[in-house]
């Protein structure tokens, strides 16, 4: 049997936000229960990450801050020559 449920805008992002794909809106809810213990709103502070998920912002992270340093670096030999 299914029941209709109102969500707030941040409520219903952390729900899509923890969906796995081919997983019911349901099945995360009970999911997310089952791991979130007693208090049941702690099952929304923070949308768990697989060990790819996180190895892959890891990478994106670490190509952004080469990608800064580069343009640090380039910036100030500008500076330094009075082209900037």
């Amino acid at each position: 049997m299914t029941k209709p449920v109102t969500l707030s805008d941040e409520a219903f992002r952390v729900l899509r936000a923890n969906k796995r794909p081919g997983e019911s809106d349901s099945d995360v809810v009970l999911r997310l229960a089952e791991q979130g213990g007693k208090d049941p709103w702690l099952i929304f502070r923070t949308p768990r990450r697989t060990k790819a998920e996180i190895a892959r912002h890891e990478w994106f992270l670490k190509e952004m801050r080469e990608a800064d340093a580069k343009r640090w670096d380039r910036l100030q030999r500008l500076r330094r020559t009075g082209r900037w």
